[in-house]
């Protein structure tokens, strides 16, 4: 497997209000503890990834951004695998109260979901 497999670049990344603003318009929703996911397909034939965790449901910026750090890991290990998707993670209330296993363990759980429906 070469290096580059495993590479979170900006073209990986939703970048612009409008990329946002079209995954939020058209995505399906799931909901996941802690979480609320956005699911659009792309034609890019990558995945894309955003995160959107607030301070008002995550109040302090360590624990805000372990999760970024822990979603953009988890995304980054598996997205060879997800296809043509764009992805939002918008963060809940009850994010606040997970721990850095529970969080890892959430993430990975709905990211193997996304895959499991990526081959279908």
């Amino acid at each position: 497997m070469s290096p580059d497999r495993y590479r979170f670049g900006k073209s990986h990344r939703l970048l612009k209000p409008s990329e946002y603003r079209h995954v939020f318009q058209r995505a399906r929703k799931r909901a996941a503890r802690g979480f609320t996911l956005y699911i659009c397909p792309n034609t890019l034939g990558h995945p894309r990834l955003g995160i959107a965790i607030s301070r008002k449901c995550v109040p302090g910026a360590v624990m805000r951004n372990r999760a970024r750090r822990i979603i953009r890991e988890g995304f980054r290990l598996r997205a060879h695998t997800l296809g043509g998707v764009d992805i939002v993670f918008l963060g809940r209330p009850g994010l606040a109260g997970q721990g850095r296993e529970e969080l890892r363990a959430v993430v990975n759980a709905q990211l193997a979901e996304i895959e499991q429906c990526a081959r279908c």
